[in-house]
């Protein structure tokens, strides 16, 4: 779990919340801030699917790091880039930063992505892609209220991350995946 947790804190950004009150008696209308994944992919484009699933992958790092920097306060474009176990596993997260008022400070980066297995067409559309990307963390931290590290001695600087992605309407959402320690 903590090695999530330092994963996914490389991501930066810190958004500022509205609250109701006097001054500000309703909210204002849900906007999301992350545009939408990609539109779908004609069965005879597998390449054009990869990198629709490639750039919706990027978008939901910046996501994660929105989230991770604001210390899990920001989520608000966490269902805009994932979906299912992906977006359960990352609200989670959220609350764990809230919790522990842990933040991330600094940047993943990715090293390189791409699309490591297409979907068959379903309906006239691929709806499925994998990506596989090899993401390096030297420059994140993961720090308490206090300023001090919580980053686990040890803790790999660099992994090939994989996740699933599925098309959901016209955009493209991470529904699963996995990391691990690897040179790449």
């Amino acid at each position: 779990m903590l090695r999530r947790l330092i994963t996914t804190a490389a991501l930066v950004g810190v958004t500022a919340l509205t609250a109701c009150g006097p001054d500000n008696p309703k909210p204002p209308p849900f906007t999301p801030s992350v545009a939408p994944s990609s539109s779908a992919t004609p069965v005879a484009d597998p390449e054009a699917a990869g990198s629709a699933a490639v750039a919706a992958y990027r978008r939901y790092l910046e996501v994660l790091d929105k989230m991770t920097s604001s210390g899990g306060v920001d989520t608000r474009d966490l269902p805009a880039v994932a979906a299912d176990v992906e977006l359960a596993v990352s609200q989670n997260q959220a609350e764990t930063y809230r919790g522990r008022k842990i933040k991330s400070v600094g940047s993943l980066k990715v090293v390189w992505a791409k699309p490591s297995a297409i979907g068959k067409p379903v309906g006239g559309h691929i709806v499925t892609a994998s990506v596989e990307a090899c993401i390096d963390a030297s420059g994140v931290d993961a720090i308490d209220s206090t300023g001090k590290s919580v980053r686990k001695p040890g803790t790999p600087a660099r992994w090939i991350d994989t996740r699933q992605l599925k098309l959901f309407g016209e955009q493209w959402k991470v529904v699963k995946g996995k990391n691990e320690a690897a040179k790449c």
